[in-house]
């Protein structure tokens, strides 16, 4: 196909995050001579994914940003980009209640095809919740399509009878599964790498470094598991700044047993080289580092309560309340060392989060809608 059919899609950023990751995932592995996707945001700094959406095809688009207190320059905006661009006949939305907006502005613009993406479940306070929550049902009318990342972001956006009865489609927020395959020899290059020696136990935390992550529960639990095991180490990979927590873990005297990698582009391999995957948040929705660690066999302990149970793929994921205290986390925690590590792919990818097998069902989602 010569030209492709271009589908905006609209966020505010394309920096790394859950949804921005996933709808990259799908852009690297659908069909770019049958779909390209073009991004509308609203951040006005070079996104981190820009140079990648750049060489696979696409474009990249700025609009002001939607605010309360004056609309008026984002609505301009939207409305410029569409009557500049007639080519678009699908605009697809991740901007929750929000999509409202662009999608209205695609309805009076003559767009068939409008999608609106539900990525969370979680309600905002104060102000900026009252209009998310006054404008869901205003944005049903709008939208041609209601698509979601899981149940509940759905029951969220759409209310428990539109998910009930069918009306909203499921395309999860996928994952590069190939690459979190286990390898064994992949293991042993890491913690050669490392510096890791064979008997010493791994935990592993994958997580910007942000209060809501609970950073301090991994060196609380780290303590205990180093009552019952002293050859115990924890892995740190993420964004931000790291010093609160090495202080903490030097007033605690752990900080020679803790190993911060940073930002890295292979979590994959570094996760080869942990023995189980921590997530103790106070905060979360459908963390996909939970899905990824599944990929390659680790058990998954997380905090009971705020992490959705669909993160859940396989037997490997623990749920566990934070007001129990580090010590029951860490008995916990040791007591599934001898859980055979084994290649879970198949499991994960069957859920449908995949970005190779799902790409093409979202592919052809888009393709139905404008053959219709």
């Amino acid at each position: 196909m010569n030209n492709p059919i271009r589908i905006l899609q609209i966020l505010h950023s394309m920096n790394r995050g859950g949804a921005e990751n996933a709808l990259m995932n799908y852009y690297r592995h659908v069909d770019r001579n049958c779909i390209q996707f073009d991004f509308l945001l609203t951040d006005q700094s070079k996104c981190q994914f820009e140079d990648e959406i750049l060489s696979l095809g696409g474009r990249v688009f700025r609009v002001p940003l939607l605010t309360i207190a004056n609309p008026f320059p984002y609505i301009k905006g939207v409305k410029k980009i569409l009557e500049e661009h007639p080519e678009y006949k699908i605009v697809h939305s991740h901007t929750s209640s929000k999509s409202f907006f662009p999608l209205f502005l695609a309805k009076k613009q003559g767009v068939p095809v409008r999608i609106s993406h539900s990525h969370s479940s979680m309600a905002e306070g104060g102000i900026n919740g009252m209009i998310r929550k006054m404008l869901r049902p205003f944005l049903k009318l709008v939208a041609t399509d209601w698509v979601t990342c899981g149940e509940q972001a759905g029951e969220y956006l759409y209310g428990k009878k539109a998910q009930k009865e069918g009306k909203v489609k499921l395309f999860r927020n996928v994952i590069e599964a190939e690459r979190f395959r286990f390898s064994k020899e992949k293991r042993e290059q890491m913690r050669d790498f490392l510096g890791i020696d064979n008997d010493v136990f791994v935990i592993g935390h994958t997580a910007r470094f942000n209060p809501v992550k609970n950073h301090k529960f991994d060196v609380d639990i780290l303590v205990e598991i180093k009552k019952i095991h002293p050859n115990c180490k924890l892995l740190e990979l993420g964004l931000g700044v790291k010093e609160g927590i090495l202080e903490y873990a030097k007033q605690k005297g752990v900080d020679e047993d803790i190993i911060f990698a940073g930002v890295v582009n292979n979590v994959f391999d570094y996760e080869q080289a942990m023995d189980v995957f921590i997530l103790p948040s106070f905060n979360e929705g459908l963390p996909l580092s939970i899905v990824e660690a599944q990929v390659s066999g680790l058990p998954c302990f997380t905090t009971e309560g705020t992490v959705s149970k669909e993160c859940s793929v396989t037997n490997l994921v623990s749920y566990i309340p934070l007001e129990v205290g580090a010590k029951v986390w860490a008995k916990q925690i040791w007591e599934s060392r001898n859980v055979e590590r084994i290649d879970r792919f198949v499991e994960i990818a069957s859920a449908g989060y995949d970005a190779q097998t799902s790409a093409k069902k979202l592919q052809d989602f888009y393709m139905e809608k404008i053959l219709k």
